[in-house]
């Protein structure tokens, strides 16, 4: 009976802890990703796979893939991150 409170103890703090990501827990440059569990990770660096910034869920989580870094752009043919140019879209 000890073993299955202490499982279930565990359970319920890696659940609580899994949902703690978000702009106040994730450190400048990065973002909260959401694929088996949510967690923080380095915005898109060149060539990266990104998420369009617009991609974001309400509570600002991305899926999969973050945004890119400032002076870069996720392109939405390859989605990876590129170099921004100056020509509209």
């Amino acid at each position: 009976m000890l073993k299955f409170v202490v499982v279930i103890f565990l359970v319920i703090m890696a659940s609580t802890f899994a949902q703690k990501c978000g702009d106040d827990v994730c450190d400048a440059g990065s973002c909260c990703v959401t694929y088996s569990q949510r967690h923080c990770k380095k915005l898109g660096q060149l060539h990266d796979m990104c998420s369009k910034p617009d991609q974001g869920t309400d509570s600002g989580n991305f899926v999969f893939f973050c945004p890119c870094e400032a002076g870069l752009r996720c392109s939405g043919d390859n989605w990876a991150c590129e170099k921004s140019s100056s020509r509209s879209e």
